[in-house]
């Protein structure tokens, strides 16, 4: 027999002496059927391999600019350089400072002298980040929170911190260690002013009981999966806190919220200023937009009318995903919140939110984001037409709308941008997205022409040449201009730069999930416009846009 077939012919007697076993009852075993397991684990391996996916083109890095020093002014300084007595004015250190924003660079200005150290630490310091999407997520958090183990004077820096990653595949001994590192520095940032801390699983008691003690926090945004995990009764031990964001609340959350908000409401210093319920999880990934979506009935119309009179003082109101609620919850909370500020609603089918001309007066709301369904097509009506947009409140001033066709995609329909322009005056508004609506060029004009003051753009195109052909763009005073495209038809990185340099006050541009931000300099008193990956460290614009 040959040597190569004994372990197979052994794994087959296995599996029959297996199949011969039974239960005093006659129940038999399962089998464990290895020899198909190992079959299917020798057909794996002699699979030809597919070739790795061919990522997006991209501008090409280029290497950052050197500029020398400027030359000692002889009749003055005695060959002393103009930046030699830079350091006897620590108060222009700051200025100096303003200008440069990646980590690496605060590092390396941090080795100049102290002066320039302590400053620089500030701004390393003020702003923390963990994001799921960025390489090396574990060993940065790991590092961080060990470097801020050892130096707790430097928690006392932090004002922001943005915690979206844990590694939660950590067990024992080492995730033990982890938790009390992240306890003890969280405890030590008495300056903390926003958190944000959504990763699922990851928060404990301890935990949020130190979180609960900062006395300066302001802005909470957080997990909403408490069972087992935390207590978020909690949280209303916290003095200044202004705006809560919860995330994928759980029956637990949901029963401690009108608690939470009543205790808020009794400060001497005032209830919320915003509140978020948010139900609904978008995962971006790199060629494609994919959307999960999870509706919570948890939130109902009878919640928000227990709550309304306890949020007078609300500026920002968010509910996404939460497809219980309906006009009549959302109207009391409008009716209460006479200043609302910011008004951000996920709207189905059957909750009639989708005209909001009988909501309340809202005479300070500038901004407005709604997503919305589309209708059930029919043979005789397969698109969309203007009256399947949204209604917008009467007497709205608003600067900043952004509306979202949720699950499906559809052409802008005929005469729909004249439909919202008469609900709202178009010339004041400064941020439109209109996501999952195509346009074509002469729909881009239109558009153009009607908010011609429009500083940051967000909408859907079919072709590249939506872009190039729309020669409307060259008058626009766009700050940021995003859109969402088909990959293989969508805009290159060179159609971006070809648009960058027709609009010169343009700063940041994109398509899909890519953003590129746009440097601009002189060469021999030509203008020279390049477009680099995004390399700040704030969120771009398009990532701050509610889409359903």
């Amino acid at each position: 027999m040959d040597a190569a077939a004994e372990p197979l012919d052994d794994l087959h007697h296995i599996d029959d002496s297996l199949r011969s076993i039974q239960y005093d009852d006659g129940r038999r075993y399962q089998p464990l059927r290895l020899d198909k397991m190992f079959a299917r684990a020798t057909s794996w391996t002699s699979t030809p391999q597919v070739g790795p996916i061919q990522r997006p083109p991209t501008p090409p890095r280029r290497t950052a600019m050197i500029y020398p020093l400027p030359q000692p002014l002889q009749e003055i300084n005695k060959g002393v350089s103009p930046l030699g007595k830079l350091f006897q004015y620590p108060e222009l250190v700051p200025n100096i400072l303003k200008c440069f924003d990646r980590p690496r660079e605060l590092a390396t200005l941090a080795l100049v002298n102290r002066e320039f150290c302590r400053l620089a630490r500030k701004r390393l310091y003020e702003i923390l980040w963990i994001r799921p999407w960025e390489k090396g997520s574990d060993i940065k958090l790991g590092l961080l929170f060990e470097t801020l183990h050892q130096h707790p004077e430097l928690c006392k820096l932090v004002k922001h911190l943005d915690v979206r990653f844990f590694p939660l595949a950590t067990r024992d001994t080492e995730r033990y260690d982890l938790d009390e590192k992240v306890q003890k520095a969280v405890a030590a940032m008495v300056e903390l002013e926003s958190l944000i801390w959504t990763r699922d699983r990851s928060l404990n008691n301890p935990l949020v009981d130190n979180i609960a003690n900062l006395r300066h926090l302001r802005t909470l945004e957080i997990s909403g999966h408490s069972r087992r995990y935390y207590d978020p009764r909690v949280l209303s031990r916290l003095p200044a806190l202004e705006e809560l964001r919860v995330m994928m609340p759980d029956a637990t959350f949901r029963d401690s919220l009108l608690g939470l908000v009543k205790s808020f409401d009794a400060r001497s210093n005032g209830g919320l200023r915003g509140l978020a319920v948010v139900a609904k999880v978008s995962f971006e990934h790199l060629s494609t937009i994919m959307t999960e979506i999870q509706g919570s009935p948890l939130v109902d119309d009878g919640m928000l009318l227990a709550m309304a009179p306890f949020l007078r003082d609300l500026k920002r109101l968010t509910f996404w995903g939460c497809t219980r609620l309906t006009r009549d919850g959302v109207r009391k909370i409008l009716t209460e919140a006479k200043e609302l500020e910011e008004l951000s609603l996920d709207t189905t089918s059957h909750s009639n939110l989708n005209d909001l001309t009988q909501a309340p007066p809202l005479s300070e709301l500038h901004t407005l984001s709604i997503s919305f369904p589309a209708p059930n097509r029919l043979p005789s009506r397969p698109g969309l037409s203007a009256s399947d947009l949204p209604s917008l409140p009467s007497g709205s001033r608003l600067t900043s709308l952004l509306l979202t066709l949720s699950g499906d995609r559809a052409w802008m329909p005929a005469g729909g941008i004249s439909h919202l322009a008469v609900q709202t005056d178009f010339t004041k508004l400064k941020r439109l997205s209109l996501l999952n609506l195509f346009f074509g060029s002469e729909e881009l004009t239109e558009l153009i022409e009607t908010a011609p003051n429009l500083e940051e753009l967000y909408l859907s195109i079919r072709s590249r040449n939506v872009l190039l052909d729309c020669d409307a763009l060259d008058k626009t005073r766009l700050r940021i201009l995003h859109t969402n495209a088909p990959e293989r038809w969508g805009p290159t990185p060179t159609d971006l730069l070809n648009v960058a340099e027709r609009i010169p006050t343009l700063e940041q541009i994109g398509t899909g999930n890519r953003v590129y931000q746009i440097l601009r300099r002189y060469d021999k008193d030509e203008p020279v416009v390049e477009i680099c990956r995004w390399s700040q460290t704030g969120t771009p614009g398009y990532f701050q846009v509610w889409r359903g």
